[in-house]
């Protein structure tokens, strides 16, 4: 038995919808912490649907009873999105990356950055450049059988390149060492010559300028590169409008990464916004002390009333996360939204976390 939806179900859905495109979320510089596959056996004419209209497509055949469960439109909703942004990600073509396969790259140099903190330059074959798009990220892994998990599998990690997917000839990552990273110690043990196992792009979030007015970023510790990404495509493009507020917290000073980067960008490009935060402020710190509060994020964040015209993207420790906006749901899903954007009167569309 088909139960119709009601139209503001339907309604629900269709933003939904929408929305699953879109998204796969003190003293300041310039304008510029921790915190406390859906499977279906029955076959019917969906695909004709998805093929007339996408997801607008869906979002009526369950308005018109296609689905009797709404937990089962939902998740075929996030199905179908995330299989969208899949194929954008693969109108990038002649890359050095697979996506489908790990391929063995070699390391070029290594660039000393802080006390814990390295950028890793790896070589790309005849001068290509990687094939990823904005924003976007890889898996490691070591090359044969060099680094197993407790279970006896291999240890794979996500990384987020620093270099600018338009960078020809080699791929950058800015890794911090954790004394209990099994991988982070595996790759801060690497010497110039030898290899790693990369696989890739894995499709996040499709940014496109002037899709908002106003996007803030709360990142935590190494959680800051898919930022940097954003943030690097903003900047290289004149043309793009959007207004962007970074805000930052780490332990301490020293561990602040890429502020150079953000200080020179905060003071030239109006556009751009970044608060810093450590746990501990030391004298002359141009920034907040302690945790992510709902009073720093209600303040320098842009407005939910904003509606579709603002977008919050959060990323760093798992309980940095889950304060800020809740922790992501099973596979890789976005969960729900709980934390403090939610206190504030955020919308699950309006954040997206990496």
């Amino acid at each position: 038995m088909f139960i119709r939806p009601s139209p503001a179900l339907t309604s629900s859905i269709a933003q939904a919808a929408r929305s699953t495109l879109r998204s796969q979320a003190a003293p300041i510089r310039g304008y510029a912490t921790e915190a406390g596959k859906n499977g279906g056996g029955s076959q019917s004419n969906l695909p004709l649907v998805l093929g007339l209209g996408g997801l607008g497509g869906l979002a009526a055949w369950y308005s018109l009873g296609g689905f009797d469960d709404p937990k089962k439109a939902s998740n075929k909703i996030q199905e179908t999105g995330q299989s969208a942004i899949n194929k954008a990600t693969e109108t990038v073509q002649g890359g050095a990356l697979n996506k489908d396969a790990f391929t063995e790259f070699t390391l070029k140099e290594v660039k000393p950055y802080n006390h814990d903190s390295a950028t890793y330059i790896f070589e790309l074959p005849d001068g290509k450049k990687p094939g990823m798009s904005v924003a976007s990220a890889v898996v490691f892994k070591a090359v044969g059988e060099g680094l197993k998990d407790d279970k006896g599998k291999d240890v794979i990690r996500p990384y987020t390149p620093v270099s600018s997917p338009d960078t020809a000839g080699h791929i950058d990552f800015l890794i911090k060492r954790y004394e209990n990273g099994k991988m982070t110690n595996y790759v801060h043990s690497m010497k110039p010559g030898d290899k790693i196992a990369i696989k890739g792009p894995i499709a996040k979030f499709p940014y496109k300028a002037n899709e908002f007015e106003h996007i803030g970023l709360v990142a935590g510790g190494s959680g800051i590169t898919p930022m940097w990404q954003i943030i690097q495509q903003i900047a290289s493009d004149p043309s793009d409008k959007t207004k962007a507020t970074l805000i930052y917290a780490n332990k301490s000073e020293k561990d602040i990464l890429l502020r150079e980067e953000f200080d020179k960008l905060a003071a030239k490009d109006p556009r751009f916004k970044v608060v810093y935060g450590v746990d501990q402020k030391p004298k002359d710190f141009d920034g907040f002390e302690g945790y992510v509060t709902s009073g720093i994020l209600g303040h320098h964040l842009p407005l939910p009333g904003l509606a579709n015209k603002a977008k919050v993207f959060v990323c760093g420790p798992p309980g940095q996360v889950e304060a800020i906006c809740g922790g992501k749901g099973p596979k890789g899903s976005q969960g729900e939204l709980k934390g403090l954007l939610a206190d504030l009167g955020y919308q699950p569309d309006q954040v997206y976390k990496f």
